[in-house]
């Protein structure tokens, strides 16, 4: 029974068609099992406890959107924390950088007085 609104037990107009295949096939399923007409009552009768299928859209929805929102918070934070850690490795670059090359110098001032102290040069 569908009045002009093209409702018909409670259920909206775009529902209508998934609400009637769903019947065809309980009541195919029905015919084959021989339980007949109760099985469908029973399972339209369970469904009218379910939120509709817009409510449900809109929650999955809004949780998506908030899934998003927090994911996209993490990676904020995330690029904060890897921006402070690029500036830290760029001040110990500037520290090191010096200091490896006065290393590079003293070792080499090392190798020139240890190889001065094993061969002395012959007297003239």
């Amino acid at each position: 029974m569908t009045d002009e609104q093209g409702t018909s037990g409670g259920f909206p107009g775009p529902i209508q068609p998934w609400i009637a295949r769903l019947r065809m096939i309980t009541e195919e399923l029905a015919g084959m099992t021989g339980l007949g007409e109760t099985l469908f009552v029973r399972s339209v009768s369970s469904l009218q406890g379910l939120p509709l299928p817009g409510a449900v859209s809109a929650a999955q929805l809004n949780a998506i959107a908030s899934g998003v929102a927090a994911q996209r918070s993490s990676i904020a934070a995330l690029q904060a924390q890897l921006t402070a850690f690029d500036e830290q490795l760029a001040a110990l670059e500037g520290v090191l950088g010096p200091l490896a090359e006065w290393s590079k110098t003293w070792a080499e001032f090392e190798r020139l007085v240890m190889n001065a102290r094993r061969n002395p040069r012959p007297e003239r």
